[in-house]
């Protein structure tokens, strides 16, 4: 039996858009989650082709050409809310080539049934989708029964059922992700060396930010144990010349941390490594090792520059403690990557000001700025909700096709406040001279190039945002 797994285009509008010259800097990465399917399949004896229509630039009918040449009987399609569109429409065009289609990520997870009233999804994974995907072939090959698999919705006699979703609990058990069905060459990073991959170290995060959303799998944090890491990033030195590891956990706790770093020394490993973190987990001594172990760079969600937003967006970290943690970030010689969320609710001008202000402060190798959304199942949009700026069936209606219109903003011109925030955090004097002064090849010369133009080029004057 053949599956195969595809990472589609965004072709939606939810989020904030910069310029195209500025996203293609950023780069793309391997596709983890399907990557960890795709070998969970393949040992179960199933034969997998992934298709990486983002990392090829593929067009819809490339797509297309993939899947007749491949002649798969399941094509699994993962999405997120703002992929969900794409999602759409890479089913439309198995179920148009034959394939049973099967979607899973995090919004089919939280709109199992509206996502499964289109005819041209016949299945979906809710969870985590490992072993749920291993079953659900099993039991789609040998005509099976549905009922009692976990982590899944399906339809049956025109109604859609949803079981209970699943969580691994043992992380330890899944097989290194089929990095050998990825077009390994076309993965670059802006914060980066290459060839670069992605990696898991832990899931889940215990913390309940009020803009970030969930599914119940994701609550619950799990670890890997360090030494199948450390002979994971072995094998991908030796086998995909990997130079960096770019961790994409929702945090690393310290003790996990520490284990971690002592197996890379004890190994003598020559790899660069990076990793999300929040600053209540660190101090000066367990970033000195990560340092030492090859970490060069971190990356923070700081969210917002002012106290009251901060403590309105739960984030339960304070603005002198971001400035202590990068402060021992520096000093340990380790990077910073820094996250900040713009036009959050009840934000003001005053407040979005000295979120620019205090990315400028820490100056961060690194900067996102991202407008405010309101996603699905979050305290940001029970608040969304309450003011009136999306009713609260707004993400059941855009699931069923109905609601497709831009989510206003929560702040007037907040679009052009995240285009004022890159300009005046990239485009400084000083800031420039330093890019300049790292330059040391011609890959170097090219993103800088590339990134400073997508600045520079931004369709709306970042002044026209309210001085």
């Amino acid at each position: 039996m053949r599956i195969q797994l595809i990472r589609y285009h965004d072709i939606g509008n939810i989020n904030t858009r910069l310029s195209q010259s500025l996203n293609k800097r950023q780069g793309t990465l391997p596709p983890l989650g399907i990557s960890y399917i795709a070998s969970s399949l393949e040992k179960a004896g199933y034969e997998v082709d992934i298709i990486d229509a983002i990392a090829l630039d593929l067009s819809k009918e490339e797509v297309r050409q993939r899947i007749k040449d491949f002649n798969p009987m399941v094509v699994g399609i993962t999405a997120m809310t703002p992929t969900f569109r794409g999602a759409q429409e890479a089913a439309q065009v198995a179920k148009e080539e034959g394939s049973i289609t099967i979607i899973g990520g995090v919004h089919m997870s939280l709109f199992a049934k509206e996502s499964l009233s289109y005819d041209y999804f016949d299945f979906g994974i809710l969870g985590e989708g490992e072993e749920t995907m291993v079953e659900l072939c099993s039991a789609i090959e040998n005509n099976q029964p549905f009922n009692r698999i976990e982590g899944i919705a399906y339809k049956e006699n025109g109604n859609v059922h949803v079981n209970s979703a699943r969580i691994v609990s043992d992380l330890n058990t899944l097989p290194i992700p089929a990095y050998h069905l990825l077009p390994t060459e076309k993965y670059s990073s802006i914060v980066g060396l290459h060839p670069v991959s992605t990696m898991m170290g832990s899931r889940g995060c215990p913390y309940q930010c009020s803009f970030c959303y969930k599914t119940p799998s994701d609550i619950k944090h799990r670890k890997r144990n360090p030494v199948l890491i450390v002979d994971e990033i072995e094998f991908l030195i030796k086998n995909h010349k990997v130079k960096e590891i770019m961790f994409y956990d929702d945090l690393m706790v310290p003790s996990f941390a520490e284990k971690l770093c002592k197996e890379i020394l004890k190994r003598q490993l020559k790899i660069k490594w990076q990793s999300p973190q929040r600053v209540n987990l660190v101090n000066p001594e367990i970033l000195k090792l990560m340092s030492k172990a090859g970490c060069h760079m971190l990356r923070y969600g700081v969210e917002q520059g002012d106290p009251d937003m901060m403590r309105a967006i739960e984030k339960r970290v304070n603005i002198d403690q971001v400035k202590e943690v990068f402060r021992w970030t520096h000093e340990a010689g380790i990077s910073t990557f820094a996250y900040f969320i713009i036009g959050y609710a009840n934000e003001n001008e005053h407040t979005m000001k000295k979120t620019i202000e205090l990315s400028k402060e820490l100056d961060p190798k690194y900067v996102m700025f991202t407008k405010a959304v309101p996603l699905p199942e979050t305290k940001l949009m029970e608040i969304a909700v309450k003011q009136g700026i999306i009713s609260k069936d707004y993400w059941r209606k855009f699931t069923l096709g109905e609601q497709v219109d831009v989510i206003p903003p929560f702040v007037e011109d907040a679009d052009n406040w995240v285009k004022k925030a890159y300009r005046e955090f990239y485009l400084r004097p000083n800031r420039i001279i330093k890019q300049v002064g790292q330059i040391r090849s011609l890959r170097d010369l090219h993103k800088n190039f590339t990134g400073f133009m997508g600045l520079i080029l931004m369709k709306k004057k970042a002044g026209s945002a309210k001085k």
